[in-house]
């Protein structure tokens, strides 16, 4: 598959240009994660699949879960990650019957080179307060943070977002808001959610990926 990633890096540009950091919820009750994983991640096209569950933060519940499968045509790209897992992350959220408040994204919301990661292309998408969380580090400088504490992630002077790390000992989280979510509610919803004792949703799609994972492959 042929891709021109100059036309691609100029569609990011445009499309980043739409996002908002300005809160545009009412509450965060009902908060979904969105994953996505592949059968067989060294091959192009491979088989993947997207989930989405929806946690209710207040009463600790999970009130959906989804999966989709479908044939991922786009190669692996760095900076280009929605152009591979966006398309089924799109037709997994669809088949959700619940309307989250928010949406967390295992990947980067605005820390991303031209402010565009997969968790800020999926909420300008739907035009939904999105937030990105994610495992590494793609751009920006950070101090390490303590057990349980953060650290602001900067990029050229300017805070795209925030550096958690979990517990004593524990690895980080990168967090950076999608759309629709400000920097401070960004790291106050995952936070949040935390603090409760709660699996973050995005965790918990993971999980779900991994078990139908195994049931595909046996």
């Amino acid at each position: 598959m042929a891709v021109d990633v100059e036309v691609l890096k100029a569609q990011q540009r445009e499309l980043a240009k739409r996002v908002r950091l300005e809160d545009g919820f009412k509450r965060v009750r009902y908060v979904a994660g969105g994953d996505l994983t592949f059968l067989n991640i060294r091959k192009t096209p491979t088989r993947g699949l997207g989930a989405f569950v929806v946690l209710d933060v207040l009463r600790g519940d999970v009130v959906e879960e989804v999966v989709e499968e479908d044939e991922v045509k786009f190669p692996y790209i760095p900076t280009f990650l929605a152009y591979r897992e966006l398309p089924l992350l799109v037709k997994a959220f669809k088949k959700l019957r619940s309307r989250p408040d928010v949406v967390l994204i295992d990947g980067q919301g605005i820390a991303h080179p031209r402010g565009l990661g997969i968790a800020s292309h999926f909420g300008v998408y739907f035009n939904l307060p999105t937030v990105g969380v994610a495992k590494s580090r793609l751009i920006g400088e950070y101090e390490d943070p303590p057990p349980y504490g953060i650290s602001p992630l900067r990029h050229r002077g300017k805070r795209i977002g925030w550096v958690l790390r979990k517990g004593k000992g524990k690895s980080l989280l990168f967090i950076s808001p999608g759309h629709l979510v400000s920097l401070k509610s960004s790291l106050d919803i995952v936070r949040g959610i935390l603090a409760r004792g709660l699996t973050l949703p995005t965790r918990l799609a993971h999980n779900l990926l991994q078990e139908e994972r195994r049931k595909r492959l046996r």
